[in-house]
């Protein structure tokens, strides 16, 4: 339960954030933006709240599948850590200065996405030889192919920002999708583990 109701405030925090008048787009700008403006708050709170979560599942994985989940509750670990820190070190305001806050802020994110997509890439692997968990382990490989999917589509879009020396126009997009998968992955293992 508490995976859900965690996975609810993160949401919540994401849906108020794309409310207020931040005067950014969720089609071009990153999530992380939100962490710049003077509505940081609920940024932090939405990467807390998805940080509570991940705690949460591996410690509900670690008690359903303890020796067959080891690997998918360790980068469970990796995500819920590198969620709880990443507010704390700020994105570079775009087009500015590039900051050792922001250097590391770009290398957490990178190790949070790869951790939950091979999370929930290998959950479907393991989830195979649990009794009674064949539809966890389909929907968690089709939901760790669109998080592999999105993250190569968000790469594209930066690579193609950088070669044209402009504005990534779709990153943002991509990067709700990404989302919209981690919001899936954790409810599926949220109701899985019920």
């Amino acid at each position: 339960m508490t995976c859900l109701a965690a996975t609810a405030v993160g949401v919540g925090a994401l849906v108020v954030l794309h409310l207020l008048p931040t005067g950014l787009s969720p089609m071009r700008n990153a999530v992380s933006q939100y962490g710049i403006t003077r509505y940081r708050l609920g940024y932090r709170v939405q990467t807390i709240a998805f940080a509570v979560a991940g705690a949460a599942a591996a410690i509900g994985l670690a008690e359903a599948a303890p020796g067959r989940a080891r690997a998918v509750i360790a980068l469970v670990v990796v995500f819920a850590f590198a969620r709880l820190v990443i507010s704390w070190f700020p994105m570079d305001e775009p087009g500015g200065e590039r900051t050792n806050h922001g250097t590391m802020h770009g290398l957490i994110a990178i190790v949070t996405f790869i951790a939950i997509a091979a999370a929930a890439g290998r959950l479907g692997a393991v989830a195979k030889q649990v009794p009674g968990w064949a539809t966890l382990a389909t929907v968690s490989s089709v939901i760790a192919w669109l998080m592999v999917a999105s993250l190569i589509a968000m790469m594209v879009v930066r690579r193609g920002a950088r070669v044209t020396h402009s504005t990534p126009n779709y990153f943002g997009a991509v990067e709700r999708v990404f989302y919209l998968a981690l919001v899936a992955w954790f409810v599926l293992v949220a109701v899985g583990l019920i």
